[in-house]
C-alpha cells in the first residue's frame, strides 16, 4: 500500500471519485483546485482523497475507496493522511460535508473525531437534478462535520 500525490497529467480516478459524488461536472470543477492523494495497491489506484485548502480551514471535498477494497482500512489510511497533510499546512480545522443518508460516512468521520457542526436543509434535493438514495434513505440535508485541533 502506498499513498502518493496525484500529478498533473496523471489518470484521474473517476471510478473512485464517482462513488462519493455522482456529479461528474462538479468533480471536474473541484478536482484541479484540490490537493489530491491516491492510495495504491500494487500500482493500482484503490482510493482517492481531494482536499481544498483555505487560510484557516481545509475541506475534504471527496474521499472514496473502490467497493472491493472497502472495509480493509484504506479509507482510514486516506483520512489519517489527509489530517496529517492539513496539519502540516497549519490549518486549524478540517471539514467534510456529507448527506443525511450517508450512515456509514457519518459513523466513519465521527470515529475519527469529527463533530457535526451544521445542517444545510434540502441541499441535495435542490442542488442535484436526480434524487440520491442511500441505505433506503433519500439524501436531503447536507451534514457538515469538523475536526479541530490545538497547535
Amino acid at each position: 500500500m502506498e499513498i502518493k500525490k496525484w500529478v498533473e497529467y496523471g489518470i484521474i480516478p473517476y471510478e473512485a471519485l464517482l462513488l462519493a459524488d455522482p456529479n461528474i461536472s462538479e468533480i471536474k470543477r473541484y478536482f484541479y483546485q484540490s490537493d489530491v492523494f491516491l492510495i495504491e495497491e500494487e500500482e493500482y489506484t484503490v482510493g482517492v482523497v481531494c482536499i481544498q485548502n483555505k487560510e484557516d480551514c481545509s475541506e475534504i471535498v471527496n474521499i472514496a475507496v473502490l467497493a472491493e477494497y472497502q472495509g480493509l482500512g484504506y479509507g482510514k489510511q486516506l483520512l489519517d493522511y489527509a489530517i496529517s497533510h492539513v496539519k502540516q499546512l497549519r490549518s486549524k480545522n478540517l471539514i467534510v460535508k456529507t448527506a443525511n443518508s450517508s450512515i456509514q460516512a457519518l459513523a466513519f468521520y465521527q470515529k475519527a473525531g469529527f463533530r457535526m457542526v451544521e445542517i444545510v436543509p434540502d441541499y441535495f434535493t435542490t442542488s442535484y437534478s436526480e434524487s440520491i438514495w442511500e441505505n433506503g434513505i433519500l439524501a436531503q440535508d447536507q451534514i457538515i462535520l469538523q475536526l479541530s485541533w490545538m497547535e
